[in-house]
């Protein structure tokens, strides 16, 4: 098949939605399809190999008004293309399969409000939403792309983001096909990860006989870090003793709090890598008290490694978390700002025994979530709208062009 891959930035190496849609487009291409991605702007790399890729810019744009150029540009080259399958993982641009890898704007927005403390601060934060031309605008463009007569089928990446497809837009349930999200992840040998553990324990000097957390984010207040950073204090008032690393992007507010709250000596710092296979390795818990996650590849990387991981309902990697017999494979939290719960959570599985059984629970991931398999049924569901596609007229499939930008009133 001749496939268009539609993103609105694309840096194969980057975090999210960016890194998947490059191993998606990776397996495609082995398979023997074309696989063409049309992108806002593209941060080039080597290893991608024969991809071609179309871009609007030579740098991100984050405003309103370049969000619209994009839309409008990407989907007249989705529709001059002459492709036999679209994907879309975002929700501002319509193809024949819409798979919303970030999910919904709506949902989105929600769940940044709730990440404020305080009724006053969560108003404030809604009214900002409210008149954020930049904010308006994403949401326009998803109501008009999930609604564009383009779209055949949805695939959504986790039951939270299937909720989201059929609660706020009234999705038919039968247009939505759930295809977990997955991850790559090595094969490690027992001596290369008892090696990696022990080098990144030496390195970061991480006491003997401690539990080790693994926290890891691009957007640490979002995924919960202030929460997190709280329940270490609880613990060590409870005479729990630990170690937490912090890996990802790193923010001074981290380490304001970590001093105020009296915790420096449990926190290590990490910062961006490109290892995280080693820090999974030299981790007893993979920790994600996030406010908003369609489905966390941390989780769902950590759960592939045979690492125990503690996550919020709001993260759709959480179906995984809790097997479908109900076996442990950590721990799942109702609210990420309940403190005392994921402090207990954290205290739960500081328990030796309790992590081998978690552990242990997490056998079989590392076939069933990986990219491979997911790239199996997503091959399936183009397939099918590709066939869809050659049994119907041009017109018919590209629609009417979007109306023009009111706003986001209507």
């Amino acid at each position: 098949m001749n496939i268009a891959l539609i993103i609105e930035q694309f840096d194969p190496e980057g975090g999210g939605a960016q890194r998947s849609l490059a191993q998606i487009a990776h397996h495609l291409m082995e398979r023997g399809h074309r696989v063409t991605v049309i992108t806002g702007s593209y941060y080039s790399r080597p290893q991608m190999g024969d991809l071609h890729v179309i871009y609007l810019y030579p740098q991100k744009r984050r405003s309103a008004l370049s969000s619209l150029q994009l839309a409008r540009w990407a989907r007249d080259k989705v529709a001059n293309g002459r492709f036999d399958a679209s994907l879309s993982v975002t929700t501002a641009i319509p193809a024949t399969v819409v798979q919303p890898r970030s999910g919904t704007v709506h949902e989105t927005q929600r769940r940044n409000v709730a990440l404020r403390t305080g009724v006053a601060a969560q108003w404030l934060k809604r009214g900002l939403l409210a008149v954020s031309p930049k904010q308006r605008t994403l949401l326009y463009l998803e109501k008009r792309a999930l609604a564009d007569p383009t779209v055949q089928q949805f695939v959504a990446v986790s039951r939270y983001v299937v909720e989201q497809l059929v609660g706020h837009y009234a999705i038919d349930p039968s247009r939505v096909t759930l295809v977990p999200n997955a991850a790559e992840v090595p094969d490690v040998e027992p001596k290369q990860r008892a090696s990696w553990r022990s080098e990144v324990h030496r390195g970061f000097k991480v006491p003997p006989d401690r539990p080790v957390y693994l926290f890891a984010a691009y957007n640490p207040r979002l995924k919960g870090s202030r929460s997190l950073l709280q329940a270490v204090r609880r613990l060590k008032d409870r005479g729990v003793d630990l170690t937490l690393m912090l890996a990802g992007r790193q923010v001074y507010d981290q380490q304001r709090l970590a001093a105020q709250l009296d915790i420096r000596d449990r926190i290590r710092f990490v910062g961006s890598t490109n290892r995280m296979e080693q820090f999974y390795a030299a981790t007893d818990v993979t920790v994600h008290p996030t406010y908003y996650d369609p489905a966390s590849k941390v989780v769902i990387e950590s759960l592939m490694m045979g690492v125990p991981a503690i996550t919020t309902a709001y993260n759709g990697a959480s179906d995984h978390v809790v097997g479908a017999n109900h076996e442990s494979r950590g721990r799942v939290i109702d609210d990420p700002s309940d403190i005392d719960d994921l402090a207990q959570a954290m205290a739960e599985l500081a328990d030796p025994d309790e992590r081998r059984r978690c552990a242990a629970a997490t056998a079989g991931l590392a076939d069933t979530l990986c990219m491979a398999r997911h790239v199996d049924r997503l091959e399936t569901v183009l397939a099918e709208a590709a066939e869809r596609r050659a049994s119907q007229p041009d017109a018919a499939l590209q629609g009417e062009p979007p109306p023009a930008y009111n706003g986001g009133l209507d």
